[in-house]
This record gives structure tokens, sequence and C-alpha cells, in this order.
């Protein structure tokens, strides 16, 4: 079942003294690390990972490919053209950090910076980073922050769908979820909610989209017997996580008082 990961960031620094104290303090706040020493390491690894980084925290002056041109080529990566990306440099000229900034980058740290002011910055961009036991309704908060955060960057959409599978147990509702997972795109999330709840978020895609991807579920025959879906698009039904919980709510109970019998006159 796909569920969101820890937020990992793919540092991109040639030093190796300054990439470990940078991993160490980072790690520390609960982020995940990835490390390239060179420009073409770094798009190797961005390139090989599924699930594309949730921030690139990359070093101008590198050797070979310098930082940007690495910027340059990350932003012609469809799956990294909305990942935030922070350059570091070790000079403070307002032509390479306007060039930066031209190229994709939004934020920027000039050398050297304290580990604090690191962290508060990766803060800002990705939100705490501590690792913890949550409830999958939290879990599903924290996907949701993520993606109206990335679909508000891109001027896209993102879609909350909730499913209730009616009766059956929670093996079986973690088993559909599993299949749901295995059906749609590596960028999409499948969760279970509840015993009997699915929950799916759809980067970069509408009603019209997530009503596809409900269709094609039931025709793979993940969703069976008898199930309701609630449907809440961001920004169209709220502007954050909390309101496109309750429109998707609000839609389930619409749904299920529409297919519930008529009482007798």
């Amino acid at each position: 079942m796909a569920v969101l990961p820890e937020k990992s960031i793919l540092l991109v620094e040639d030093s190796a003294l300054t990439r470990f104290a940078t991993r160490r303090a980072l790690e520390e706040k609960g982020y995940l690390v990835d490390e390239a020493a060179s420009g073409q390491e770094a798009l190797a690894r961005a390139r090989e990972k599924i699930r594309p980084y949730d921030l690139v925290i990359l070093d101008i002056h590198l050797p070979g490919m310098d930082g940007l041109t690495v910027l340059d080529s990350l932003e012609r990566l469809p799956e990294y053209r909305h990942v935030p990306v922070m350059v570091v440099t070790v000079e403070s000229k307002v032509t390479t950090i306007k060039q930066a900034i031209e190229l994709g980058a939004v934020e920027y740290l000039i050398k050297p910076f304290s580990e604090q002011e690191l962290v508060r910055r990766v803060k800002k961009l990705l939100g705490t980073g501590a690792r913890k036991e949550v409830s999958p309704l939290d879990l599903l908060r924290k996907v949701l922050r993520n993606e109206i955060n990335r679909a508000n960057r891109g001027g896209s959409k993102a879609t909350l769908v909730l499913i209730v599978v009616e009766g059956v147990g929670r093996g079986k509702i973690i088993e559909c979820a599993e299949q749901a997972s295995r059906q749609l795109r590596e960028i999409d999330t499948v969760m279970e909610l509840g015993k009997n709840t699915i929950a799916l978020v759809l980067p970069l895609t509408g009603r019209d989209g997530a009503q596809v991807v409900v269709n094609k579920l039931e025709l793979a025959g993940v969703l069976q017997g008898v199930w309701t879906c609630g449907i809440a698009v961001y920004p169209d039904d709220g502007e954050n996580g909390e309101e496109l919980l309750a429109r998707a709510e609000a839609s389930l109970r619409e749904k299920a008082k529409e297919k519930a019998p008529s009482e007798p006159s």
C-alpha cells in the first residue's frame, strides 16, 4: 500500500565535510537525506528515484557540471518541475542568485550558514520532518498538505477521494488499498483510512479525472459489493486539507442519501 514516506531531501554538495554536517543536522530533525557529490550524480539519483525527492539542496559551485546547469536539467524533468530547489552559494552576487531563481530555485543560502538557519529554511519549505507514530488521519493530512503545496506552486489541481466499502473487514480493506495502489500512478497515494474506508490523493487531477480513476478501480474488481465515494478537489472545494476532508465527507453523505431506499408514504 502506498503511503506517505518520510520527507526526502537530495543534498548536492562536493565538500564531504559540508555534506556530513548538513546531513546530520537534517537527519536529527527527522528528514531522510540522500547525497550527491556532483551534478551528474545528482541527476542520476533524481531519475532513479521512484517517487521524486521533496526538496533538492543544490550547491551552485560543483566540479564539472555546475549547479545552475543541474537546476536547469532538473526543471526539464516532468516529475521535478514543481519540486522546490534551495541553492547554496559562497557568493552573494545578485546576478547569480537572480539567475538561479529564474531557473526555478525557490530559496537560497549563502555560505557559511548555521545549521539552525538551514533547518529553519527547510522547515519553511517542507514542514516538520520529525519521525513519530501518527494515525491514518494524521498521515492523510500530511499527504494533503504536501500535494496542496505542490498544486499551489504549479497552478494545478489535486483531488481527495474517500471510498467507503460496506460489509468488509479491515483485512479486506487493506487488500483493496494494496490492489488500488497497483492500478494507479506512482505519484498517487492510496491508504487505508479506517476499517471500511480507503483514501486516494491524486495530484494533477480534477473531478473528471478522479471519476475516471474510481471507474477504473471498479472495472478492475478492486471495488466490490456496496461502495460509495466522495470527491473533493483543490482549489475548487477547499483551500486546505481540512476543508477538502470536510467536503469529501459531505459528498459521501450526499451519495449515501441518494442510495438509501425511499421511505414508504
